[in-house]
């Protein structure tokens, strides 16, 4: 699977135009297959680790904005 499902939830959440610190609503994330470490740092906003697991940083940035210093 890798790291498919990942960038898929944060891409829906920038198509939606949302900027969040953390994506911590159910429904969005057990609609998409997410190891629990996926899942942990999508709820948390741990940029790091979502880097680390594979997530596009393009949509890091555009998801997690608030956390990246101007």
């Amino acid at each position: 699977m890798g790291e498919y499902h990942l960038n898929k939830v944060l891409y829906e959440t920038a198509r939606q135009h949302r900027i969040v610190e953390g994506i911590t609503d159910e429904a969005v994330l057990g609609a998409y297959e997410l190891s629990p470490d996926e899942r942990q740092a999508l709820q948390t906003g741990d940029i790091a680790r979502l880097y680390e697991l594979g997530a596009n940083p393009y949509l890091i940035r555009r998801v997690f904005r608030p956390r990246f210093p101007i």
